[in-house]
């Protein structure tokens, strides 16, 4: 009986972890399926140029400041203790080495939990670059403090299911 139980409510979790509010599209031609709950940021997200902004989805309804970090990343104004805040950038001209030196998009994305993040502007992060489509991208994932590994589980999902047109 004890079993039953524990199973019921893994498969519930597994449940509630593959909520998915629909696919969202993006200018740059890039397509995500965005957790049940999760808000696309849209507007102006940085004033750097290259690499582009392409994408930002947070957890939590995010606000964010009309002046980027040092580094160009977006100022989250009200980032949640529990909250995960999803980036993408695009390379728009690597060369043809750079783009080979970059790594295939990863059959699975981890999203890391604590020690293996690295610092950042904007706090600490897990960042990873890939290509995609003939594409150059790097993600960061920031993680508020007492964001758990049901979030981080529902993050590498999103990041899963990211849809790339090839390059023009």
């Amino acid at each position: 009986m004890m079993m039953v139980a524990i199973a019921s409510l893994a498969a519930a979790a597994v449940a509630g972890g593959d909520r998915i509010a629909g696919r969202v599209s993006v200018p740059g031609g890039i397509s995500i399926r965005v957790p049940v709950g999760w808000h696309v940021v849209r507007g102006w997200l940085s004033d750097v140029t290259d690499p582009s902004p392409r994408l930002a989805v947070a957890s939590f309804p995010a606000r964010l400041s009309g002046r980027t970090c040092e580094c160009g990343f977006p100022n989250v104004l009200n980032f949640s203790h529990d909250g995960a805040f999803v980036f993408v950038w695009e390379y728009l001209h690597p060369s043809r080495r750079e783009l080979a030196s970059v790594p295939s998009r990863p059959a699975r994305f981890d999203v890391a939990a604590g020690g293996a993040v690295r610092h950042t502007c904007d706090g600490s992060s897990d960042t990873f670059g890939f290509k995609d489509a003939g594409r150059a991208f790097q993600v960061e994932v920031y993680l508020g403090p007492g964001a758990g590994p049901e979030l981080r589980g529902r993050a590498a999902a999103m990041l899963a299911s990211l849809r790339v047109a090839p390059a023009a």
